[in-house]
């Protein structure tokens, strides 16, 4: 490490040279400096840089130039890659970015004894997998609609033509709306203004159906030129299925309204997992990643070890997948969700593929858990599946009344799921394995199975005061 000046595009400034010594799970990098440690985009673990020293207090230092490259740098796919906040891990190999998964994942379960953590589940390829598409809406300076994502920490809008985690199909349906959008004169929204039609576009692809909804969000229900739009989207033979307005003048962040109306085709796609056929709408709970879903869900009912007299319960089930795809398994499956149209097409999916013993309930999982747990009612096997923020308190007390013998704990935040486990043993449940699916390669992402049994006499928590507060 040494000071020095440097002429650079005919500025001068002071410039240090230093090592990047380890990588953050963000995919930032970790540089030492007057003895404290900075997080650093775009640098890897071994590379050296050229530093500009500056005044910020914050961050003193600022990379102009990597000197040394690792080997385990790539050049992004991506054009995008540094200014769109989607993706992390797009300037490295995907072996590395698995390695950092996996001991990411060591260290937040270390405080669990006797527990198997299996390797990672990668995919196939890291790109073109997601099924879910949506983006964001503006004018461009050139007068033409444009559509991207969010700049990492802002409301500024980055131009997106092609992104390159989803799916390909997904890409060419939004530049030919977008084309559409144009030539109708069909203005975006302006966030600062409150004026214009189109604020988001949502592709859902059905990786095995090849079936296409497209979903165009509006502000508000007027939609001049509509169906000019669906005529030219159709005039292209893009395989689509179905095209719907869905509603959303209200002053929020969430994607998608409340009212919806079908400008074209059924209002909905199917897919399939494995033999079964599931409908998927706008705001139906899917999982973005078709492959991984596959593994994810095979390996949840391997675990699950299920057996022709158990009753299951499936809870924050969205549209069925995993107690449909268990039932031909078990005695009795009940699902339960809070969403009104994942609930909605749950029970169709029972219905079309024929599966008698299975019940859908709407209802709050917290409070559907509490109710059964006051009845005194018997379950087997728990399925969970909460959202990102993990599941409550008063659901894991339920689970200790009911006691069903095994749970399976699926999750998109591993840190959350780690919070419940350490619940979850207070109740009595010993944690057996947990095993990592990278449903969202390129990112920092991971979907989570752990596997517990009710033990009560076996707990395996270290060092649980340190930790209860992850």
């Amino acid at each position: 490490m040494f000071n020095m000046e440097v002429n650079m595009d005919k500025n001068k400034f002071k410039a240090i040279e230093l090592k990047c010594i380890k990588q953050a799970f963000n995919g930032n990098g970790i540089v030492k400096y007057n003895n404290k440690e900075y997080e650093i985009s775009n640098i890897l673990p071994g590379e050296v840089g050229l530093f500009e020293i500056n005044k910020n207090e914050r961050t003193p230092i600022e990379l102009k130039n990597i000197i040394n490259h690792s080997s385990s740098r790539i050049n992004s796919l991506c054009p995008y890659f540094e200014s769109c906040g989607g993706c992390q891990y797009q300037h490295m190999t995907y072996e590395s970015e698995l390695a950092l998964k996996e001991e990411y994942l060591k260290n937040l379960y270390q405080s669990f004894k006797d527990i198997k953590i299996k390797p990672i589940n990668g995919m196939p390829s890291p790109y073109n997998y997601r099924n879910k598409c949506q983006m964001t809406y503006k004018l461009s300076k050139t007068h033409n609609v444009v559509c991207g994502f969010y700049e990492e920490g802002t409301h500024k809008i980055v131009p997106v033509a092609d992104c390159k985690i989803q799916a390909t199909k997904a890409t060419e349906i939004i530049n030919a709306f977008n084309k559409a959008l144009t030539k109708n004169h069909i203005e975006p929204y302006n966030e600062k203004t409150r004026k214009g039609i189109v604020r988001h576009v949502l592709v859902r692809y059905g990786f095995n159906s090849k079936e296409i909804l497209l979903v165009i969000v509006t502000n508000g229900d007027f939609f001049p030129g509509s169906k000019n739009v669906c005529k030219d989207l159709i005039k292209l033979n893009l395989g689509i299925t179905t095209i719907v307005q869905n509603i959303n003048s209200r002053q929020t962040s969430i994607v998608l309204g409340d009212k919806e109306r079908v400008l074209y085709g059924p209002g909905f796609i199917y897919d399939t997992i494995g033999k079964l056929k599931f409908k998927i709408s706008s705001r139906s709970f899917y999982q973005v990643n078709t492959i991984g879903m596959n593994m994810l869900y095979k390996k949840a009912i391997e675990n699950a070890n299920i057996s022709s007299s158990d009753i299951l319960l499936d809870t924050y089930c969205g549209v069925g997948t995993i107690g449909l795809l268990a039932a031909n398994s078990c005695k009795q499956v009940y699902g339960v969700e809070l969403n009104h149209d994942a609930y909605k097409d749950a029970c169709l999916n029972a219905r079309i593929n024929n599966i008698k013993n299975i019940n859908f309930f709407n209802d709050d999982s917290t409070k559907f858990m509490t109710k059964l747990a006051a009845s005194g009612s018997h379950i087997d096997v728990l399925i969970m599946d909460p959202p990102r923020d993990g599941s409550t308190n008063e659901f894991i007390e339920a689970v200790g009344r009911l006691k069903p013998k095994r749970i399976i704990y699926v999750s998109c935040d591993p840190k959350t799921q780690v919070r419940d486990l350490f619940k979850l043993s207070s109740e009595g449940y010993h944690l057996n394995q947990v095993e990592a699916f990278d449903m969202f390669p390129r990112t920092f992402n991971l979907e989570c199975i752990a596997t517990l049994t009710y033990k009560e006499s076996k707990k395996n928590i270290k060092n649980y005061t340190k930790r209860k507060s992850l």
